[in-house]
């Protein structure tokens, strides 16, 4: 999808000089700020359509189809890729993305809830970009596969939280299977996880909102 688009307009505009190429486009006198912004395109993943670039000329979608033309692309199939992307990059926003919460039974005592909150991240352990389009079944291998790894590098105890004693992998945001610290399903649950430590200034930094 957007590595076709690239390759192509990549090719398309193989050893013409930026300046040249932003001419062609339209804008008589190129800038630094439009030589950056060419480039900064160019060099992007995703065609900087996830990061909403503009200029009083054109819009990114724009700047693509722009390009596109000078590049001796198809409208049509520019606009199609253009679309294909920027849906992707939607569907990926959007997405419930699954992570693994790791469950040592805490009880708090005496320990301050601002370390308890600042610590709180190394209970949840994420999944690679993408990993919520895989089919179900090999999420489920690689959550386990993960929970082996962490239970063998932690030997087990999790730094303030203590031992370990299951790993909760959620695949939807309030559906877990339980697993064992050797990987192993144990069970499935549905509902929150069973307390996270948080605190004003802490949420504040990390966006969070949930309290013990």
């Amino acid at each position: 999808m957007t590595s076709e688009f690239k390759a192509d307009l990549i090719l398309g505009l193989e050893d013409r000089p930026h300046a040249e190429i932003l001419k062609a486009m339209g804008y008589r006198n190129p800038s630094p700020q439009n030589l950056n912004r060419l480039k900064s395109v160019l060099d992007d993943e995703y065609l900087s359509l996830n990061s909403g670039g503009f200029d009083l000329k054109y819009s990114t979608p724009e700047f693509l189809l722009s390009l596109g033309r000078v590049a001796g692309l198809d409208l049509k199939t520019s606009q199609q890729r253009i679309e294909a992307i920027q849906q992707y990059l939607s569907d990926e926003w959007q997405a419930f993305k699954p992570y693994i919460w790791v469950d040592t039974h805490f009880k708090r005592t005496t320990q301050p809830i601002f370390a308890l909150a600042a610590c709180e991240s190394f209970r949840h352990l994420g999944f690679p970009k993408g990993f919520w389009r895989l089919p179900p079944e090999e999420q489920l291998r690689k959550a386990q596969a993960l929970a082996r790894q962490h239970m063998a590098e932690t030997e087990g105890t999790l730094s303030i939280w203590g031992k370990i004693h299951e790993y909760w992998f959620f695949y939807e945001p309030r559906e877990a299977y339980i697993l064992s610290p050797e990987g192993e399903v144990a069970g499935k649950q549905a509902g929150p996880k069973p307390n996270q430590a948080s605190c004003e200034i802490v949420d504040a930094i990390t966006g969070a909102n949930s309290t013990v």
